[in-house]
């Protein structure tokens, strides 16, 4: 029976992210002795800010969506409400090698809805985009029967067999990859909209169904951002954290974790006899550096190979998605009125694009624009895998000068506008992310349930964060905070 120390920490929070610092904060709070261990040598996980030529931009999350108002309670117990700032109402467009569009509205994943044949305006609108192959797509799918595609497994195969090649090239893989950084044959349709294949049933297409979905589905599919950028969220956790006495190690990554039968602690006349916590299970943590661990509670924030985590490492569990977003500041006043909106998804066919996405910063947020000046713009481009599966962005080895180069090209195809990499270019920055593979992606909901059942089965462990709960901060913080609450029960505490 293992000895646990006196004065290590009642609690383990594996993964420095917006999750990790969260789940920290919430437990200290209540006066839980907490370690928060981060492998890389910073916090804030996917939300991170970078320098670009004198400005301060968010390069990884940028917004939250105000679905469920959890992220914007937090913001209000953090003193950050009023900073919330709205993006301009411009909309975004789709381009391929031959068209360029505005994308068009009431869709969902892409996929238009009945409106798109039945009103002039949203018809015009989708035929823009997709021209009269799409529409006689659209028109093919009304004639159906309700049973076609029934059986597809994956989104590409559900809308080829509803609509066909150029509805799912020109609006759904441009959402998907733009959304998940995974194509439509990647993505489990019954994942993403559980209700889709009753919908067609019942509205004898899948235009008819998505509408059906978007007249049902709750308020709150907004987004908002705080004023100076997410990153700010995360500056204000990290004082809360060191005001609350958190232990933060960074550059620490956890080798293993089991379970352990634990003594008492030693009283202060030495004795053990009679204590609440003889003979219960801990978990005794080993770590890249320092002694072990001996702790009676554990949230995993990631994903972790250690067949020691209970539940950590579910059989199946996908590969993170490879993405490097490429910000650049550039001199370009032809881009003042902002001529294609707030952004840019790339549609097929596209031989002479290599970026999957670009956002128009300063055309999105007023604040951005005002901080960068007249004149001067913010574009973020995002690439994924050269191919479906691969290990690195498809910009991996290029160096600086020629990634400058292969970014502005693509900015100006997708902009409709020539940038230049030796002129135009003030400032560049670059980061890759490895993106926890969604629950929607094909075969990961099998993989996830296994990791929440084993985590169920183990005293004192619980899972959180973006690879278990869902993408997206309106889906990471009520799942933590669901965790360290089951954790740390309120009648529980001293």
């Amino acid at each position: 029976m293992t000895r646990r120390p006196s004065g290590q920490p009642e609690f383990l929070v594996i993964g420095g992210g917006i999750a990790g610092m969260l789940a920290a904060r919430r437990a200290a709070r209540r006066g839980v002795r907490v370690l928060l261990v981060e492998a890389t040598d910073q916090l804030g996980g996917m939300i991170r800010s970078a320098q670009l030529g004198g400005l301060t931009i968010d390069i990884g999350a940028e917004a939250f969506a105000t679905r469920g108002g959890a992220f914007a309670a937090l913001l209000e117990e953090l003193g950050m409400l009023d900073g919330v700032v709205e993006p301009r109402a411009l909309g975004s467009w789709v381009v391929t090698d031959e068209t360029a569009a505005p994308m068009p509205a009431g869709g969902m994943l892409g996929i238009p809805g009945e409106a798109a044949l039945l009103d002039d305006e949203a018809r015009a609108a989708v035929h823009a985009a997709i021209g009269d192959e799409g529409i006689a797509e659209l028109e093919r799918d009304r004639e159906l029967a309700p049973e076609i595609g029934a059986d597809a497994v994956d989104l590409e195969a559900l809308v080829l067999a509803r609509m066909g090649p150029v509805v799912l090239g020109r609006l759904v893989a441009p959402v998907t990859r733009g959304v998940y950084s995974l194509d439509p044959a990647e993505l489990d349709h019954r994942v993403l909209l559980p209700a889709l294949a009753e919908r067609i049933r019942e509205h004898g297409s899948l235009a008819g169904a998505v509408a059906a979905l978007r007249r049902n589905a709750p308020p709150g599919a907004a987004v908002r951002t705080v004023d100076g950028g997410m990153h700010l969220v995360v500056a204000r956790l990290g004082h809360d954290l060191e005001e609350l006495g958190v232990e933060i190690r960074l550059g620490t990554r956890v080798v293993s974790a089991a379970e352990v039968s634990v003594s008492d602690l030693p009283a202060p006349d030495g004795s053990t006899a009679g204590g609440a916590t003889a003979g219960r299970e801990y978990w005794r943590v080993v770590l890249e550096h320092g002694e072990p661990l001996v702790v009676p509670r554990i949230l995993s924030t990631i994903e972790l190979p250690a067949p020691g985590l209970a539940g950590a490492s579910a059989p199946g569990g996908a590969a993170p998605v490879p993405a490097e977003v490429v910000a650049l500041l550039v001199r370009a006043p032809q881009l003042d009125q902002y001529p294609r909106g707030t952004g840019v998804l790339v549609g097929e066919p596209s031989t002479s694009i290599r970026a999957k996405a670009l956002t128009h910063v300063t055309a999105k947020w007023a604040w951005q624009q005002a901080a960068a000046g007249e004149g001067m713009h913010v574009l973020r481009l995002s690439y994924g895998p050269e191919r479906p599966g691969g290990a690195e962005p498809l910009t991996h080895g290029l160096d600086d000068d020629q990634l400058k180069a292969l970014a502005c090209t693509d900015a100006g195809r997708l902009l409709g506008t020539a940038i230049s990499d030796d002129d135009d270019v003030v400032a560049v920055a670059r980061h890759v992310w490895r993106i926890p593979a969604p629950a929607a992606r094909l075969g990961r909901a099998e993989a996830l349930k296994e990791a929440r059942d084993g985590a169920k089965s183990a005293e004192g462990f619980a899972l959180a964060g973006t690879w278990i709960d869902g993408t997206g901060l309106a889906s990471v913080v009520p799942g933590v905070l669901r965790a360290v609450d089951e954790l740390f029960p309120e009648d529980a505490q001293a």
